[in-house]
């Protein structure tokens, strides 16, 4: 020992450790279970963290004459913004999720019409369930 008394942490560093972890902390409040909809038109959201970091998402939408379904794998963008993409039989579904107060807003891109037909949708309002 030198008997320096180490310096303090500079507040570059700190800042910088602040926004990581609240970054982090953003990213982890996604995780969850939704649901949008109505009796007649049922839409659910399930994301759970994943052990690399990224994020399963799995959407379903149900209505008389129309249903869906679709595992995506996605990393959040930032602290509010999440992004997810799904594959099955060379087709490819990118979904985009928007932390609101009451849950998440997702967004759907135009080639998801194969994930659940032309009648139904994964885009909307979903509320955290509880």
């Amino acid at each position: 020992m030198t008997g320096e008394t180490p310096s303090p942490p500079t507040p570059i560093s700190a800042l910088a450790f602040g926004v990581a972890f609240l970054t982090v902390q953003a990213a982890l409040a996604f995780e969850g279970r939704y649901v949008a909809g109505d009796k007649t038109y049922r839409q659910e959201l399930s994301i759970a963290k994943r052990v690399d970091g990224r994020f399963n998402v799995t959407a379903v939408v149900g209505t008389e004459g129309c249903s869906g379904f679709i595992d995506a794998v996605g990393a959040a963008a930032d602290g509010d913004t999440l992004k997810a993409e799904g594959k099955a039989d060379n087709e490819t579904c990118v979904l985009v999720l928007r932390r609101t107060k009451t849950g998440v807003s997702l967004e759907e891109d135009d080639n998801c019409v194969y994930f659940h037909g032309a009648s139904c949708e994964f885009t909307g309002d979903y509320r955290k369930r509880r």
